[in-house]
């Protein structure tokens, strides 16, 4: 069975688009739980400015699920592809940055990111061999 770990925008989506959910959910139950990255749920909580909520985010995102965090490989390779994408401005905020450590660590794993932002992991992609697929994947 193939893995899949969901970008954070897709969350974002699920939680503000109740057919949309509905399409993440039946994605979910026909594959299997997705594994959940540490970056992903770390990004999905500096979103939620209330912090009496992050516990039950941090429960349903885990609910039957791993949660995957990048190694320091995952680290290194991130790093190597932004200085070889020439390290600008355009890959130096923090939401690149993470992109490429998802990038390296969904290579890593050998699972398929489900994302709506595949420009910038088109860009990582000859660097660190990610593999994704818009919403949702038939």
């Amino acid at each position: 069975m193939a893995e899949y770990i969901a970008d954070t925008n897709v969350y974002i989506m699920a939680v503000n688009d109740a057919e949309f959910r509905q399409r993440f959910e039946s994605f979910i139950r026909d594959r299997g739980p997705l594994l959940v990255s540490a970056i992903v749920l770390g990004e999905y909580l500096i979103g939620i400015a209330e912090a009496a909520k992050h516990q039950a985010v941090v429960t349903a995102m885990r609910a039957g699920t791993e949660v995957v965090a990048p190694i320091a490989d995952d680290w290194l390779t991130a790093g190597s592809a932004i200085a070889r994408l020439g390290g600008g401005s355009a890959t130096k905020g923090r939401s690149f940055w993470n992109d490429a450590l998802l990038a390296a660590q969904c290579s890593r794993l050998r699972a398929t990111l489900i994302t709506w932002n595949e420009k910038d992991f088109k860009r990582l992609g000859p660097h660190t061999r990610v593999r994704t697929v818009s919403p949702f994947p038939r």
